[in-house]
């Protein structure tokens, strides 16, 4: 029985038009390829657009204040922050109960400023057997001094023995820093009491501690003023 060779009207159709389809469908491929491209470059377009536009819209800034503390059988340190380029370091000794603050002045390369107080005022102890826990928190103290402002840290005493805690600021003055003049004084007690059972005044503004005042400034320079009105 002799085979039919002859291709049908449906081969015929695939090999005239096979290329065709060929190029078909490499041309959907390439622009597939092309307009996937563009959305990609848009969508990062329009993403640096949107950052652009947003750097320029201002951040809130919030200073970062880090501080540390170690201490020994017959001494304790701590660091705190004084103002926005320079920090202080703290000294209780505990068979003295001494407390000094000093700061170093980075524009002259070295300590300008010495602050200093008695934590037996506050806590009694003090001795061989004495020991203190040291730490600093930030605060902005409020200031009695035209131009003045406090240190941005309070320096927090414990006795252990007694359970006994006060918090001293530094009266800083941030203008004598930038001249390269020294300051010294005393540290500004602002508050403290036992750590057990310890309790609020009724009307804590009433009974606050006085606010902190330059320590070099003349004590009789108010009582002078106020005699002359």
């Amino acid at each position: 029985m002799a085979v039919n060779d002859t291709p049908t009207i449906d081969q015929r159709s695939q090999d005239a038009f096979g290329p065709y389809s060929r190029r078909l469908r490499v041309s959907q491929f390439v622009w597939g390829v092309a307009i996937g491209g563009l959305c990609f470059c848009s969508a990062i377009g329009l993403g640096y657009w949107i950052g652009s536009d947003r750097r320029d819209v201002p951040m809130p800034i919030f200073p970062l204040a880090a501080s540390a503390a170690e201490s020994s059988d017959s001494l304790a340190v701590a660091t705190g922050p004084i103002n926005e380029e320079v920090e202080g370091v703290f000294f209780v000794d505990f068979n003295t109960g001494d407390l000094q603050c000093l700061v170093y002045y980075p524009r002259i390369g070295a300590f300008g400023a010495h602050y200093y107080t008695n934590v037996r005022q506050q806590l009694g102890g003090g001795g061989k057997n004495s020991k203190y826990l040291l730490v600093t928190g930030y605060a902005e103290t409020r200031s009695a001094v035209a131009g003045g402002r406090p240190a941005n840290s309070l320096v927090y005493v414990t006795d252990v023995t007694s359970g006994m805690f006060a918090a001293y600021a530094v009266p800083w003055d941030t203008t004598a820093m930038a001249s390269g003049r020294p300051q010294a004084g005393p540290l500004v007690f602002v508050g403290g009491g036992p750590i057990r059972n310890y309790q609020l005044p009724a009307n804590p503004a009433a009974s606050a501690p006085p606010a902190v005042v330059d320590p070099n400034a003349k004590p009789n320079a108010n009582k002078r003023q106020g005699a002359t009105k």
